[in-house]
């Protein structure tokens, strides 16, 4: 009776184990097919917040600072949110000259998602994270890759351990659309910022696959 009572804790440690040390490394395939003027979700996750950037600020948030790239300038900012669940690898969103690969740490890592946030994001409800002390804080690393539309920059942002990144990029590198660019070990929030010549293909809420999910076109 009492090894019984333990099976639940049991299966719970297993089903854990195998998620930290198993399922968040997979490499699902993935054959990238980006149209002209198209832009990739750079990463697996729920689209956390779409907003308009118009100069440097956006309700009070630097953008430069936020995304950790001096250049940003107007265009479009879509937050993804990448769970325990999904893949952790990053992709490149489109092809291009990387001009920056630059790491940020931070003071001190704090949680992006607060109790009651967590609970309603398992609840399916989208938090949105723009201005959170952890978006705004947090260790980052970020990538800006030259396109004839402008720079379109990419930022991992840490979940609250640490951010625990790795570049597979370097300045000068070129860029494909949908290859690997980094892998984030723990998950966490990935910005990708679009020069206004660009209107987003996705919303709040919707699920996107990092790779596949068209999540901005150019416009004609």
């Amino acid at each position: 009776m009492r090894v019984r009572s333990l099976l639940p804790l049991v299966a719970a440690g297993a089903a854990l184990w195998y998620v930290r040390s198993v399922y968040r490394f997979r490499d699902p395939v993935r054959l990238p097919q980006a149209g002209s003027g198209e832009v990739l979700s750079p990463a697996d996750g729920t689209v956390s917040f779409v907003r308009r950037v118009q100069g440097t600020g956006l309700d009070g948030v630097d953008v430069a600072d936020l995304l950790n790239a001096p250049d940003a300038a107007d265009g479009w900012l879509i937050g993804v949110l990448v769970g325990p669940l999904d893949a952790h690898y990053v992709y490149q969103p489109v092809a291009g000259t990387v001009t920056r690969v630059a790491h940020r740490p931070a003071v001190m890592n704090v949680p992006l998602l607060g109790a009651g946030a967590a609970v309603g994001a398992l609840a399916g409800r989208v938090p949105d994270l723009l201005g959170g002390r952890g978006t705004l804080e947090n260790e980052r690393l970020s990538s800006v890759t030259v396109t004839p539309f402008g720079n379109v920059t990419v930022t991992l942002v840490a979940p609250g351990a640490g951010l625990r990144a790795t570049s597979y990029q370097q300045g000068g590198d070129e860029g494909r659309a949908g290859f690997k660019a980094a892998f984030l070990a723990e998950g966490g929030l990935v910005l990708l910022h679009l020069p206004g010549a660009f209107t987003p293909a996705v919303g709040v809420g919707d699920r996107v696959l990092g790779a596949q999910t068209v999540a901005a076109r150019a416009d004609n």
